[in-house]
């Protein structure tokens, strides 16, 4: 009887033992992992973070990005330092999105990754605007479309910092244009699309005839007459790659090259609130700069053309709208269907 009583309270104090363990683990699991974060300036470790872009050292959005991180150095007062890596030096910017997401990579400009979610790549919708100020006003905290890719990129473990104008896209030909200010008027030729719904479909939107390639197929296909000029090239492009061969330049302004200034969610939870808004404050500051530029290199190279005795085609204010209206009439109902149902409805709405 003694020796059961004995094999009895041994159970007992095993069990006893068993339930405490599991009660100690349930409250451990319960608890808020701790974020190492410092609660104030004086007890914050400074970090360097890695920050990597898709673009060349000369380029505009380049020089900005460097900017940026030096003004966040001295503005945090040297807590939080930034390496920026150029001209893909961290690797492609789909592989760099993945980091972000991971972790690996803090700081990105990049291209926007729809793989994810569509709703990212929403910012190079055509016609979404044609003059950069509604484009910021867009793109800007507290907007529909804004707090999309907010929530978007969010599931993604990613913070969204800012939206960079890299410029509007132009259509550079080898003739002059029959009735190019008319939307869904025949234009009289074919052109090199971008293999993407929201070119082609535009292109055709707006009257012509398309033939989807590869950009680097482009300058031969013009040359060999398979077609007469090209879409998906801002003024600079038809500068710097087709001016001798192109005899017309149309500034469509059709769709904006949208980059993305991002942040890995797990490196901005490391930092101090104040480092946060002032980060958030820069960003901004550059993103407007990023828009201010990107129209003066529009402009200038435009003129350019010009002195290569290209003909440079404008448009008035009324006839964009024309443009953007049958855009948004009859191209974006074919697109609905890469985003949640009435999306683009709600998008069209906001920008209105």
């Amino acid at each position: 009887m003694r020796k059961n009583l004995k094999k009895l309270a041994s159970l007992f104090l095993a069990m006893s033992m068993v339930l405490a363990l599991a009660a100690c683990g349930a409250k451990k699991e319960e608890a808020p992992a701790s974020s190492g974060e410092a609660s104030s300036t004086s007890d914050f470790t400074p970090i360097t973070l890695k920050m990597g872009n898709q673009h060349s050292t000369e380029t505009v959005a380049n020089k900005l990005d460097q900017e940026m991180c030096d003004r966040i150095a001295e503005e945090t007062e040297g807590r939080v330092t930034v390496e920026l890596y150029s001209d893909s030096a961290l690797g492609d910017y789909t592989n760099i999105f993945d980091e972000l997401m991971l972790g690996t990579v803090d700081i990105a400009h990049i291209s926007p990754v729809e793989s994810y979610d569509a709703r990212v790549s929403a910012t190079m919708l055509p016609y979404l605007a044609f003059d950069y100020d509604k484009l910021l006003e867009i793109y800007s905290e507290g907007t529909f479309l804004r707090s999309e890719l907010d929530d978007a990129l969010s599931q993604l473990g990613i913070h969204l910092g800012g939206v960079f104008c890299e410029g509007f896209n132009g259509i550079g030909v080898m003739q002059e244009l029959e009735n190019a200010n008319v939307p869904g008027a025949e234009k009289g030729c074919i052109i090199r699309s971008p293999m993407m719904d929201v070119y082609s479909l535009e292109m055709i939107d707006m009257g012509f005839r398309v033939s989807s390639m590869p950009y680097s197929d482009t300058y031969t296909a013009m040359q060999t007459g398979v077609v007469a000029g090209l879409a998906g090239g801002t003024s600079q492009v038809n500068y710097l790659s087709f001016r001798d061969i192109i005899t017309d330049f149309y500034d469509y302004r059709y769709i904006q090259e949208a980059t993305m200034i991002m942040i890995s969610q797990k490196t901005w939870d490391k930092l101090l609130p104040e480092d946060q808004e002032t980060i958030t404050n820069i960003i901004n500051d550059i993103c407007a700069k990023g828009a201010e530029q990107a129209e003066s290199a529009c402009d200038e190279y435009m003129d350019k053309l010009e002195a290569e005795g290209i003909r440079v085609h404008t448009f008035t204010d009324e006839e964009l709208n024309a443009f953007a209206e049958s855009c948004r009439a009859n191209v974006w109902p074919q697109l609905a269907k890469n985003y949640p149902d009435g999306w683009l409805d709600q998008v069209k709405e906001s920008v209105a």
